[in-house]
């Protein structure tokens, strides 16, 4: 067992260019996480044909392959050790792959990052005022009566509660202090002192500033001939995170100028000091009114337009996963979220949740398509589950893009259901997993709708998935090739069990004289390479497309009898991306021998700098003795296996 996660590592090692392409790995529970020097150089069809990869996504400037929880450490152990690199964690990995992102990405990931160390609080905090509405809820348990109301004993029980879930939120600046002030550099607690004072009891509360803009009761202090409001910042995000990153900016200066012997004394005087007055003075009142923008803008989106809000929501927020913008989404839910006494909850947590169960269904009815497909029924089961339990990225990267067509069921689905919470208005109190399990985040009197809003994603992802695939098949059936490439009259030869016949017509060679490393090394599997003399592919046996590549250059098959192979045309042609190819058939058709599956243009790929040779290969464990090399015409028997 344990060689086979070295095999797997050796194979991955190969597959994203070698040791001198590795500038750092680490791994997380379900992914090896690598940073690259260059990106263009990994050998995605490979990488996809190894047994225990699961799928693979570039992201933040990580590129991310799907193992699996239990496997997935296995092989980074083995990994680190032939790629001859340091074990690193995933703070200092996302470190190295910073440095490849734009300022865009750079931006929404110092946002998450600022959120990701206080989640639990908030979670907690969330989850304890759901305890405290379950409380207080009037008629939940006892008709016209809340549980307080019916058992006065457990009055002060409740009122404990109730405090203990307001406090991550009445300090949640100090919090986001801390937090942002490590992230940019700064002194931790001299942040969390910066929120401090943002939330000052002398301060007039923040919740009350638009009342009393409106009576004009808003108390100012008088300073070298500025007015400065005596507000405070509760229920604030962005106000916090600019302070701090001033703070930072402040700190960093003064410690090349200020003396070391009065380093400790006069940087945090002057930090706090310049800081706290430019927050009053600029940051907070401009912050102030971007977080509101924000808030108001999320706020419109689904109270104002109702179900067409919720369902763009639902619709984008996938969209947004694949870049990882999704991550600037926390700002305007946590601000919402520490508002919670005025706003009532965050409608968005459950169009998240409905868009994250309705990716997992499209997943759960491409396992019921791939029934001829193990390892693709396998890594759909795992990853539709992994994401109705709000884990997404299995299941969006490995299978619903790498199809497509679920995709679009996907974003259907998840739209349906986010239409409908919306509708209904669905509340959360917390944040937390964003799937079915998430009802524990939900207000008590909108936890039955938030589950119908999940089933109803689930169902209509569920049959907009498999209605596409049956579209799919059918147009295979029905001749889906282009202009001047419909269906010729295909060869046809009596075949025998366990034998492969030419798929292309020119000169074989064994595959240890391909000119690909992967290949040559039978990393990929063992077979012929052949150099075509016509630009067509047919079917080498009787049997199934198990995956036609999105760049269709490279055709996987299943013989009736078991065997699998893969036709891979040319060299390094999954750099064009589809152009100069025409597939004539599509992943899960049935194929006779003969049946012509692709045409490609010869003297274009040859005129692009590629090298056509064809590579007719079959995975281990499989046999394989080659019949025939030199001159072969389509259909010649040119590998047989045991």
């Amino acid at each position: 067992m344990e060689e086979k996660y070295g095999k797997a590592a050796r194979e991955i090692l190969s597959c994203v260019g070698g040791e001198s392409n590795i500038v750092s790995a680490a791994h997380c529970a379900t992914r090896l996480r690598l940073v690259l020097k260059d990106d263009s150089k990994v050998d995605l069809n490979a990488l996809e044909n190894i047994e225990l990869v699961k799928g693979n996504f570039n992201n933040g400037g990580q590129f991310q392959i799907i193992l699996g929880t239990g496997i997935v450490n296995k092989v980074y152990g083995e990994f680190i050790a032939i790629a001859h690199i340091t074990e690193m964690t995933k703070e200092e990995l996302k470190q190295q792959a910073a440095k490849k992102m734009n300022p865009v990405q750079k931006l929404l990931k110092t946002l998450a990052d600022v959120f990701v160390p206080i989640l639990p609080a908030l979670v907690a905090s969330g989850l304890l005022m759901g305890i405290n509405n379950i409380l207080t809820a009037q008629g939940m348990f006892v008709p016209g009566k809340s549980l307080v109301e019916a058992f006065p004993g457990i009055k002060d029980i409740a009122e404990m509660v109730n405090l203990f879930s307001n406090a991550g939120f009445t300090f949640l600046p100090v919090l986001i202090g801390f937090s942002a002030a490590k992230i940019f550099g700064a002194t931790p607690i001299l942040g969390a002192v910066i929120g401090a004072i943002m939330i000052h009891p002398d301060l007039m509360n923040g919740y009350g500033y638009g009342q009393a803009l409106l009576d004009g009761t808003v108390p100012y202090w008088h300073m070298f001939g500025f007015s400065v409001a005596k507000v405070g910042y509760q229920g604030t995000v962005l106000p916090v995170i600019a302070s701090a990153f001033c703070l930072a900016v402040i700190e960093k200066r003064l410690r090349k100028v200020v003396p070391a012997m009065l380093d400790n004394i006069v940087t945090p005087l002057l930090s706090v000091l310049l800081a706290g007055a430019l927050t009053f003075l600029f940051i907070g009142p401009v912050m102030r009114g971007v977080g509101d923008m924000m808030t108001n803008g999320v706020m419109w989106l689904f109270f104002d337009l109702g179900a067409l809000g919720g369902l763009i929501y639902g619709v984008t927020y996938p969209l947004l996963v694949i870049t990882g913008m999704h991550h600037s989404l926390v700002t305007a839910e946590t601000q919402i979220l520490a508002n919670i006494g005025t706003l009532g909850g965050s409608p968005t947590f459950a169009v998240v949740a409905a868009a994250n169960c309705a990716q997992g269904a499209a997943a759960l009815a491409v396992m019921c398509r791939s029934k001829n497909d193990p390892k693709m029924r396998s890594m759909a089961s795992a990853s539709g589950i992994s994401s109705m339990l709000g884990i997404t990225e299995p299941a969006i990267f490995g299978v619903n893009l790498k199809l497509r067509y679920p995709f679009y069921g996907a974003l259907i689905g998840g739209g349906i259901g986010a239409a409908y919470a919306t509708i209904m208005h669905v509340l959360s109190v917390s944040q937390g997993p964003c799937g079915v399990i998430g009802v524990i985040c939900i207000r008590p009197d909108c936890m039955v709708q938030f589950m119908v809003s999940m089933v109803i994603a689930i169902i209509s992802a569920f049959g907009a998935t498999m209605f596409f695939g049956k579209v799919v098949g059918q147009k295979e059936k029905t001749g889906k090739a282009a202009p001047g490439t419909e269906e010729k009259p295909a060869l046809r030869i009596e075949t025998e069990p366990g034998c492969i016949y030419a798929p292309v017509e020119g000169k074989a060679i064994p595959h240890t004289e391909i000119q690909d490393a992967t290949f040559a090394a039978g990393v990929v599997g063992e077979g012929v390479g052949i150099i075509p003399v016509k630009g067509e592919v047919v079917a080498p046996f009787d049997g199934q497309i198990s995956m036609f590549f999105d760049t269709k250059h490279a055709i996987g098959l299943v013989s009736d009898d078991g065997v699998e192979i893969l036709i891979h045309v040319g060299v390094n042609t999954v750099e064009l991306q589809g152009k100069h190819f025409t597939p004539l058939k599509q992943s899960g058709d049935k194929v006779k021998a003969g049946d012509r599956l692709l045409e490609f243009d010869m003297d274009a790929i040859k005129a692009a700098g590629y090298d056509l040779t064809t590579a007719v290969l079959v995975p281990a464990p499989n046999h394989v003795e080659v019949v025939k090399t030199g001159d072969v015409k389509q259909l010649d028997k040119i590998l047989t296996t045991s």
